[in-house]
């Protein structure tokens, strides 16, 4: 009788299955440092460089609400004061913040629909960091 035990045995699919789950984990951390590390949106009044950490994404959704109500008021005269992540300062039309607020926005989803593609082909590749598999 041997004393091998036969529940333990790893088998090629366990390893691969196993390589999948370890680099959903580790897409999911590069997915947070791209969205947080933020990008140079292109606007049509200009470029600015935002980011995109927790605090930063609050402070667009509560100027976007405030550009908004500007907007439906018919108030073209008040700016918002924005810092870009270069810790330059922008007074933005209403007009401008909610094209800014729109554009990150749209940017944050491009980076969340990327890691989905790679989760959901169900072989993230290994060189999934890759700037190849990300919106710029």
């Amino acid at each position: 009788m041997s004393n091998i035990d036969l529940t333990r045995i790893i088998t090629a699919e366990d390893k691969t299955a196993a390589e999948q789950a370890r680099r959903k984990s580790a897409l999911h951390a590069e997915r947070r440092r791209r969205v947080e590390a933020g990008t140079v949106l292109a606007l049509s009044f200009g470029s600015i460089p935002v980011q995109g950490r927790a605090f930063d994404q609050s402070v667009i959704l509560g100027l976007s609400q405030r550009a908004a109500a500007l907007q439906s008021a018919g108030d073209t005269s008040t700016t918002l004061t924005y810092r870009d992540a270069d810790n330059a300062m922008h007074e933005l039309s209403a007009a401008q913040f909610l094209e800014l607020a729109a554009a990150a926005t749209a940017w944050i989803e491009a980076v969340m629909q990327a890691s989905w593609t790679m989760i959901d082909s169900g072989a993230i590749p290994a060189d999934f960091a890759d700037d190849a598999h990300w919106p710029t």
